[in-house]
């Protein structure tokens, strides 16, 4: 039995008439917005949206619009084409007033997450609905304010976490988390494009052995934000700690019987309701988020996006030229330079990938921590006998043997006898200043 309003139950009412699976876990109920499905207009809209997150927030947002206005889809057109296919204005103002409320609350990507699924809607049926300049709502990063851009030793700080974490007790989620994020910091995808990554995409570089660096070929496939730049595809790449996490964790699924053909998504679930289905957004999101908690930042400071700031701030760092830094980031280069640089050539992109340093140096630097603690020790000893020495001086010895002073030892010289030689010596001087004269 599937509850449209089910925050409204109590949650022991809830959680006992909620269904479970066989092995306890519950059973994955209707998305709220499912009932809009049974509308062909609709279908015909959403279908045009292959991208799942997009097809969610549009959804979502259609469906906060039918609930409030008390409307369904068809009779939200109707009153559009009878309208002169524009929205009217009794009913604009009522958005406004559903706007207006996520405005004051400060929910300002919600309120536009809305607008756009409003209209997105209604221009796929010929119907308009206009805001003015005034009406318009203008967003505000407040995320920038929070966000902390991971540097590369966090990076290799959450890979080092994934072990430590509780609750995954299936070797193949921790396998799995730490070839998301290096997969994600090596090659700067954007979080919707790698987890619509198929093994045929990876296969041929992995197996049977890794040829670094891994060439990807990203197409509007796998980042539909391609089609935007009007680019057919780019290339970006793996390094060697990214590629032999990839290559364990598909490994460790062959070796636990899973048959891999090319379409097989390289992410999946390892759930007990949800298995071997392709990994979303959300799951991604949610993995990262455990895994930085673990590892002491802060997690409502990271989010998959940021790991691709953190690949560009590598490619900043390396000795490469602009345009190459702008092809693996999957952007299309400004001006006529897109119409000169050749993303055909592939060794040459890969070869100033290969410049840049996306290594794991943290182990380096805490080598380099122990040979200065080394280095210290030794000098405090050598500060320790240094004081000795001088305090020995001060009480006139050296290691035990008493220091005479220098006048006494001057004077002790002039009164020891002369030996005959200079005796000879001395004479001989003197008779040489004598003839002079």
């Amino acid at each position: 039995m599937w509850y449209p309003n089910w925050w409204k139950l109590d949650i022991s009412t809830y959680a006992k008439q909620r269904p479970r699976s066989s092995s306890g876990s519950f059973v994955a109920t209707k998305k709220v917005y499912d009932w809009l499905l049974d509308f062909e207009s609709v279908r015909s809209w959403i279908d045009s949206y292959p991208a799942e997150m997009t097809r969610r927030n549009y959804l979502t947002g259609l469906n906060i619009v039918c609930q409030r206005l008390k409307l369904d889809p068809d009779q939200i057109l109707r009153l559009g084409i009878d309208n002169g296919d524009k929205v009217p204005r009794d009913l604009k103002t009522r958005i406004k007033g559903l706007l207006n409320e996520y405005v004051q609350s400060e929910k300002l990507g919600e309120a536009r997450k809305i607008v756009a699924s409003l209209r997105s809607f209604l221009a796929s049926h010929e119907v308009a609905i206009v805001f003015t300049r005034q009406e318009r709502i203008r967003y505000r990063r407040k995320k920038v304010v929070g966000e902390k851009v991971p540097t590369k030793q966090d990076v290799y700080v959450l890979v080092d976490a994934v072990e430590n974490v509780k609750g995954w007790r299936d070797p193949l989620k921790k396998l799995r988390a730490k070839a998301l994020i290096l997969c994600a910091f090596q090659s700067g995808v954007r979080p919707s494009c790698l987890v619509r990554w198929r093994f045929c995409d990876v296969k041929d570089s992995l197996f049977p052995q890794i040829k670094v660096p891994v060439p990807l070929k990203i197409t509007p496939q796998l980042d539909s934000k391609l089609e935007g730049y009007d680019l057919p595809y780019y290339y970006t790449f793996l390094s060697s700690e990214a590629a032999q996490a990839l290559k364990e964790y598909l490994e460790a699924r062959i070796n636990r019987g899973a048959e891999l053909t090319d379409e097989s998504p390289v992410f999946v679930t390892h759930g007990n309701n949800s298995r071997d289905n392709r990994l979303n957004y959300g799951n991604y999101f949610a993995i990262l988020k455990r895994v930085a908690l673990v590892a002491g930042l802060q997690p409502s400071q990271i989010w998959p996006h940021l790991l691709r700031k953190t690949f560009k701030k590598v490619l900043n760092k390396a000795e490469i030229d602009d345009d190459t830094r702008e092809a693996l980031m999957g952007h299309r280069i400004p001006g006529s330079r897109e119409n000169y640089f050749d993303r055909h050539d592939l060794a040459d992109v890969a070869a100033k990938y290969s410049q840049c340093d996306f290594g794991n140096t943290t182990e380096k630097t805490m080598e380099q921590l122990e040979e200065q603690e080394d280095r210290m020790l030794d000098m405090e000893r050598e500060i320790v006998n240094l004081k000795a020495i001088l305090q020995d001086l001060v009480q006139g010895s050296y290691h035990g043997i008493p220091i005479v002073n220098g006048e006494k030892l001057r004077e002790q010289q002039t009164q020891m006898p002369k030996s005959p030689l200079t005796k000879a010596v001395e004479e001989y001087n003197k008779q040489q200043k004598a003839s002079k004269t």
